[in-house]
């Protein structure tokens, strides 16, 4: 009977280390753990390696990156994943130059997790069937088709998709992958013109009749998706050209992030330049005297400049904190704390503008409750909680009425936040934790806002392994619930 994989677990988090061996032993591995990097390298030296090493980045003595570089320095089959909070294509490219074969965002279900590790698995046995065949091969000197039958298997093994045309401009070679991207069951060889793409097929072909060794780059749309072509001629050692050989890379993800940051310039451009006119307009009219000598006019613009001011500090402190967390800069204290005692000092901040509006606002907390103590950083939470009640506040009439309300909900501590406001529709619900979107109409005209704070509240909450959700319909209200797992359910995943 085969022993079982090896796997290494590397968390400085008792629950989620714990969680992860408990799913993994169930399916057969034989799972180790590690509190942090450094104590990660002393086992792997002393056992001689692992088959996987699933590792967090933010961890002390040794974080995530260190660790995988130590590793694949150590030993180039280990399969190295990474599970962080922070995943962004930033960290995703630097664990993989670094030698990690993928990472898994937080938080993630027990099948996402087998799912990375089978996969990586079946690469990684595949990786060492490939190098294993071509130790042989280089042992036994072995014939010119089994060479040809392994570069074969070694180009399946890619997630690239690979090309290669002879020298009259016919397939001869194309990898697994490629057959995903472009129409598969073509007989070999086949014109490349038979593909039907023809900015392909004029790069290659242009590659294969170039006197100069032209190496080719370009991008490429097909179908939905875009990719990097790279092509290069294969030549003999005389200089004679052979063929081509084509490698497509999917780069799709990489140009939605270039849209999205256009979009983010732009919108908060647009952001920005409202707040501005009105401040500008506002001191343009007190200091030109062309509002007159009216004190009374003079207050109401400086008041409107001053809340226009106001919104931009928001504005300017939401980009900060959302760039931080986007870039992994964004730290966590997270301590044992109850939740009823954050969301009430919450509750209580807000209580006088409540008033003021003349909005009822109420907390009810089931006491003593269960499942009240989180593993949470409290700021983060008292933010969390302050947004949602702010928000309440602000879309409710004068005459309206805000309840909160923390009470068990399993294995999570639930906090709800229901007002008989304005409400909103169902597609606008849909949209409601994008960044910087806001519900646009007359009723909503003359509320400030952002439109960054409710994503604010998804990141923070996601980030603690909850879960945010809202019920709304116009004109009867709204109803924002977030779960945060107990410190209970966290040591005993």
């Amino acid at each position: 009977m085969a022993e079982p994989q090896r796997i290494l677990v590397v968390d400085d988090e008792v629950g989620m280390r714990e969680g992860c061996r408990r799913i993994l032993a169930a399916e057969g591995f034989a799972v180790e753990t590690a509190e942090d990097g450094r104590a990660a390298l002393e086992k792997f030296q002393a056992a001689g390696g692992f088959d996987v090493v699933i590792s967090d980045l933010k961890m002390p003595r040794m974080g995530g990156m260190d660790l995988i570089e130590a590793l694949h320095a150590i030993d180039e089959d280990a399969l190295l994943l990474v599970i962080t909070a922070y995943a962004t294509i930033d960290t995703a490219v630097d664990a993989t130059k670094r030698g990690a074969y993928g990472y898994i965002p937080k938080p993630f279900t027990p099948d996402e997790l087998l799912l990375h590790v089978r996969n990586g698995l079946e690469k990684r046995a595949l990786r060492l069937e490939a190098r294993q065949l071509r130790e042989e091969r280089e042992r036994r000197l072995l014939e010119v088709a089994f060479e040809r039958s392994k570069s074969t298997t070694i180009l399946n093994c890619m997630t690239d998709g690979v090309l290669v045309i002879n020298r009259h401009g016919q397939i001869v070679l194309r990898n697994q992958a490629l057959s995903r991207i472009l129409p598969d069951g073509m007989p070999l060889p086949t014109p490349v013109e038979t593909l039907g793409i023809p900015a392909l097929s004029d790069l290659v072909l242009e590659v294969v009749r170039s006197e100069d060794a032209l190496i080719a780059s370009k991008e490429l749309a097909i179908g939905a998706c875009t990719y990097m072509v790279n092509a290069a001629p294969v030549r003999e050692p005389v200089g004679e050209t052979l063929g081509a050989v084509a490698v497509l890379r999917d780069i799709t993800a990489l140009k939605k992030l270039e849209v999205a940051k256009s979009m983010f310039v732009s919108m908060v451009a647009h952001e920005l330049k409202s707040p501005l006119a009105t401040i500008e307009s506002s001191l343009d009219l007190i200091l030109s005297g062309a509002a007159g000598n009216d004190a009374d006019r003079d207050r109401s613009l400086m008041q409107r400049a001053l809340l226009r001011a106001a919104t931009l500090r928001t504005l300017v402190g939401d980009l900060l904190n959302l760039t931080a967390i986007e870039t992994g800069n964004f730290t966590l204290k997270r301590t044992r704390t109850d939740v009823c005692r954050i969301v009430r000092d919450a509750v209580d901040a807000l209580a006088d503008k409540a008033a003021d509006k003349g909005v009822s606002l109420a907390l009810e907390c089931d006491e003593p409750l269960s499942a009240s103590e989180i593993l949470a950083d409290t700021n983060a939470i008292h933010s969390v909680i302050t947004n949602l009640v702010d928000n309440a506040i602000k879309y409710t009439p004068r005459g309206g009425h805000v309840s909160v309300r923390v009470d068990d909900a399993g294995a999570y501590a639930r906090v709800s936040v229901q007002d008989d406001g304005i409400g909103m529709t169902p597609a606008e619900r849909e949209r409601v934790f994008d960044e910087f979107y806001r519900v646009k109409n007359e009723q909503t005209a003359t509320i400030p806002g952002t439109g960054l704070g409710l994503t604010l509240v998804r990141r923070l909450v996601e980030m603690h392994q909850g879960r945010i959700d809202v019920d709304s319909t116009p004109g009867c209200g709204s109803t924002f619930r977030v779960r945060l797992p107990t410190t209970a359910y966290a040591q005993g995943a």
